[in-house]
C-alpha cells in the first residue's frame, strides 16, 4: 500500500515486457523522497528483535507494496519464510517479478516469499495464521486504515504472533498535540519539496510514468474505482498506538525511532 493508492480486485497484471528492476528503483527513490531515514527504519525492524541471522523465521509483511521491506528482511534473515500481503495487484506483480529476476539463477536457494493479495480488514483472511509468525512488520501502510480498523488489525497481529514474537510498525504517527503536529507537517512537506526540487519524481509522476509503460489503461482505470483509503496522512496520535497495543496484550511497547511525525513503534507478545 504505502503512499496513497486505491486497491482493486482484478487478475494479475498482464504479461508485458517491462524492466521491472528500473521501475522498482524508481519506486524506491520516490518513497525515500517522502520518508526520512526510510531504510534505517527497515533495518531497525530486523535488528531490534535480535533473532539469530540463520533462524528459520516466519515473517508477515503487512501492506508490502512491491516488497521493499520483504527484501530487506531477506538480507537480515536469509532462511526466513515471508508472507507479503497487499491489496494492490500491480505492486504485488512488481514484487514477484523482482524476486524472480533476483533469484531465477539460484532456484535451489530460492528465497521463500509468498506475495498475497488480501484486504487487511478481512477477518477471514487472518484465521489461517493464528500463532504463525515470529515477526510481523509494516511500513507506511497502516495509516490507510481508520482508527477502528487499525485497532482491530493490532488485535489480529497479536493473535498471529507466536509467544515471544515481535511487531514493528514504521509509519506516520502523529503528535498527541495538534499544534505540534501541524508544525511537524509543515517541516516534513518542506523537506519533501526539497527532494522533489532535485528532480526526484513524486507519487503522481511515478504512477503516470508507470501506467504509460505498462500500457494497460483499463487496468489502471480499475485501480481508481474502489476506495480503500480511510485513514489520515498524519497517522493516528502516538498515545493511540501505545494504548491500543497494550490493550491488545502487547508488552515492551516503545517508540524506537522518531523524526517529526514519522516513527517506528515496536511491541512484543509475551
Amino acid at each position: 500500500m504505502n503512499e496513497k493508492t486505491n486497491c482493486i480486485s482484478v487478475q494479475s497484471v498482464p504479461s508485458v515486457e517491462l524492466n521491472w528492476q528500473h521501475w522498482f528503483a524508481r519506486w524506491e527513490a520516490m518513497q525515500s523522497a517522502y520518508l526520512p531515514q526510510r531504510e534505517h527504519r527497515f533495518d531497525l525492524m530486523f535488528c531490534l528483535p535480535e533473532f539469530l541471522q540463520d533462524a528459520k523465521l516466519r515473517i508477515l509483511d503487512l501492506g508490502c507494496g512491491p516488497g521493499s521491506v520483504t527484501f530487506c528482511a531477506l538480507q537480515h534473515y536469509p532462511n526466513a519464510h515471508i508472507i507479503a500481503v497487499d491489496a494492490d495487484p500491480v505492486l504485488l506483480e512488481m514484487g514477484r517479478e523482482i524476486e524472480l529476476a533476483n533469484y531465477e539463477l539460484q532456484i535451489a536457494n530460492r528465497r521463500n516469499v509468498e506475495f498475497i493479495q488480501a484486504d487487511l480488514r478481512d477477518g477471514n483472511w487472518w484465521e489461517d495464521y493464528e500463532g504463525a509468525f515470529d515477526l510481523v512488520v509494516s511500513a507506511t501502510a497502516l495509516h490507510w486504515l481508520s482508527a477502528g480498523h487499525l485497532r482491530e488489525t493490532y488485535r489480529r497481529v497479536y493473535c498471529a504472533l507466536k509467544p515471544g514474537g515481535w511487531f514493528f510498525n514504521a509509519d506516520h504517527i502523529a503528535s498527541d498535540d495538534p499544534v505540534t503536529q501541524a508544525h511537524y507537517r509543515q517541516l516534513l512537506r518542506e523537506w519533501q519539496q526539497a527532494n522533489f526540487d532535485t528532480g526526484v519524481e513524486d507519487w503522481d509522476g511515478f504512477w503516470q510514468g508507470f501506467e504509460a509503460a505498462v500500457n494497460q489503461p483499463e487496468l489502471f482505470a480499475q485501480r481508481e474505482e474502489v476506495e480503500y483509503w480511510e485513514g489520515s496522512d498524519d497517522g493516528n496520535p502516538k498515545l493511540f498506538h501505545i494504548t491500543t497495543l497494550r490493550e491488545c496484550g502487547f508488552t515492551d511497547v516503545a517508540i524506537h525511532w522518531q523524526d517529526l511525525g514519522e516513527a517506528l513503534i515496536g511491541a512484543r507478545k509475551s
